[in-house]
């Protein structure tokens, strides 16, 4: 583990996680990968059934070279302890467009995927991604619902709480407007020759919640049971109708 990203999601982590791959870091675990790799590890904190985070984080993350985002930014104290030389780099934001940015976020993915609670107690994978996606939320900004003064106040702590626990030396606070300039020198790495990623921006149509409601392998479960839930109702109906028919 070379780089702890964390930055509060919504602070720029997916330009950050690009960035990094970049400037060659080749294994970057963003939120995608901690549920593509280790849903049910994390599924197990959680759920308090792993007091010790040591051992997941030595089977999942030994040869991750980079975290960024959500579960990872709020448990950079605990990689901060298993790698203890490792370089972390605190993405800011001015905390109204922060948390107006989170806000839409959460909206957005309630709006487009509403429609997968109609299945919540019929397909046990839609169970276990929102109840994993809710338990995330009420422990890191401490409500799945937008709350302004909550979110906020989770914010401050949480960048307070980076501030006086990584060593001076061993920090960056850094916005992602200000390019590879201060990044690169923290890094002591080259600038790029391409400009730096702007990732995720408002109003793209394949935002995060996407990526990880369509590419992970329990998205594809969800799916796969939403299909078959699907088919053997329209089945039932059919028998349904064909029986009234048959004794008419």
């Amino acid at each position: 583990m070379k780089v702890i990203c964390a930055g509060a999601a919504k602070t720029g982590t997916k330009s950050m996680a690009r960035a990094l791959r970049l400037l060659g870091y080749n294994s970057v675990f963003d939120i995608e990968e901690a549920i593509e790799f280790a849903f049910k590890e994390w599924e197990d904190i959680w759920e308090g059934r792993t007091p010790d985070m040591g051992p997941m984080l030595d089977s999942v993350y030994a040869d991750v070279d980079a975290v960024v985002d959500l579960p990872h930014s709020y448990f950079f104290d605990k990689f901060l302890e298993r790698w203890p030389k490792s370089k972390v780099i605190l993405m800011t934001r001015d905390e109204d467009a922060w948390f107006t940015s989170y806000k839409n976020m959460v909206e957005k993915a309630q709006k487009n995927y509403c429609i997968l609670l109609i299945f919540y107690y019929l397909s046990p994978c839609i169970k276990r991604m929102a109840d994993w996606y809710l338990k995330l939320s009420e422990i890191t900004v401490g409500s799945g619902k937008p709350e302004p003064f909550l979110w906020k106040t989770w914010l401050r702590r949480h960048n307070a709480y980076v501030r006086v626990t990584v060593p001076r030396d061993q920090l960056l606070e850094f916005d992602v407007k200000e390019g590879w300039e201060p990044l690169c020198t923290f890094l002591n790495l080259e600038i790029p020759d391409e400009e730096f990623p702007c990732e995720n921006k408002a109003g793209q149509s394949h935002d995060v919640t996407d990526r990880m409601m369509q590419d992970t392998w329990i998205a594809k479960q969800m799916a796969a049971e939403v299909k078959l839930i699907v088919a053997t109702v329209a089945l039932s109906i059919a028998v349904i109708i064909a029986l009234a028919f048959y004794f008419k």
